[in-house]
């Protein structure tokens, strides 16, 4: 489709990919698009159809993959996962699942004719289409702001301005319905509520999906997490390093070869490993030639790796 097209042609120039130009391009032309061409298809709603993805359409990770997995087993609804990823589309439906690709006129028709949408990041997970207004959009989010995010962060004002010229509705509040969150107090439902523009009586403090695996004491799951990640039974400690994200993305600690010297040293003498999960700081430095540092992709489900690990 066209606009799989104009998205691969963008992104093939990374140089640009963090100027207002390619935002604007990739947000704000791709929307217009999209949405125009959505409202071809009809909004007549499914009952039984849940439509879920995660991470700007990137992985299959954070609270969208618990719920898929679960709904999956026990309910009887048809669930469908959404994902940019060709090879995540194919592997998933090896596997027995129900996903599409994104740019696709199919994925058009389903998330015109959905019951629920379940997002972690907003519509990137998806498309940016024109919503049925009898569809519920479910905002699961993936943390609590200690921080200004979205419409409190002035970033990202260019993206509201055009947003609101172009009567795109990508503000948050403009399209989903609740937001979920494992927090209680009033502090951090009113920074929810200030971030999102969304009012307290649709923030839902029920809990992450995500954090259900943390639960699961059993030593054979763990084992096999391990085995996932080729990591041998033998090591004594397991320490994970995952420092997070940066509307920057650049990062002010630097790690010098002496510093990771140093630190595989003290691996080695403590029979250590040390993961490395650098979120946009994969490239943070370089660990090859060190048996006892590995980096992970930013693909991989953290949840995981804190089961099998001993410090954070």
């Amino acid at each position: 489709m066209i606009f799989d097209q104009i998205f691969t042609l963008v992104k093939r120039y990374v140089s640009i990919k963090h100027t207002k130009f390619y935002m604007f391009i990739n947000v704000i032309l791709l929307s217009i698009i999209i949405k125009h061409v959505s409202r071809f298809f009809s909004n007549k709603i499914d009952e039984k159809l849940i439509v879920l993805g995660a991470y700007g359409g990137q992985a299959f990770i954070g609270n969208t993959k618990y719920l898929f997995k679960f709904l999956n087993e026990h309910s009887k609804y048809k669930i469908i996962w959404v994902t940019k990823s060709k090879y995540l589309n194919e592997k998933l439906n090896r596997e027995g699942y129900s996903a599409l690709y994104t740019y696709s006129l199919k994925t058009i028709k389903v998330l015109r004719k959905a019951k629920f949408i379940f997002l972690t990041h907003g519509f990137e997970d998806v498309l940016p289409i024109d919503f049925s207004p009898k569809t519920i959009v479910i905002l699961t989010w993936h943390g609590t702001p200690i921080k200004k995010i979205n419409i409190d962060d002035r970033r990202l004002l260019m993206i509201k301005k055009w947003g609101i010229r172009f009567r795109l509705q990508l503000q948050f509040h403009q399209y989903i319905d609740y937001l979920l969150t494992p927090t209680r107090g009033d502090l951090e439902h009113k920074n929810l509520s200030s971030a999102f523009k969304v009012p307290l009586n649709k923030i839902l403090n029920l809990g992450y999906p995500r954090h259900d695996i943390l639960f699961n004491k059993d030593r054979e799951f763990v084992k096999s997490l391990k085995r996932k990640f080729d990591i041998s039974e033998d090591f004594d400690k397991i320490i994970l390093y995952c420092p997070t994200f940066r509307d920057s993305k650049t990062s002010s600690f630097k790690i010098s070869n002496k510093d990771l010297k140093n630190l595989d040293d003290m691996l080695k003498e403590t029979n250590s490993l040390f993961l490395l999960k650098g979120h946009l700081f994969g490239k943070l430095a370089d660990h090859q030639g060190y048996v006892n540092i590995r980096n992970i992709s930013k693909e991989v489900d953290i949840h995981e790796l804190y089961l099998i690990s001993d410090v954070l």
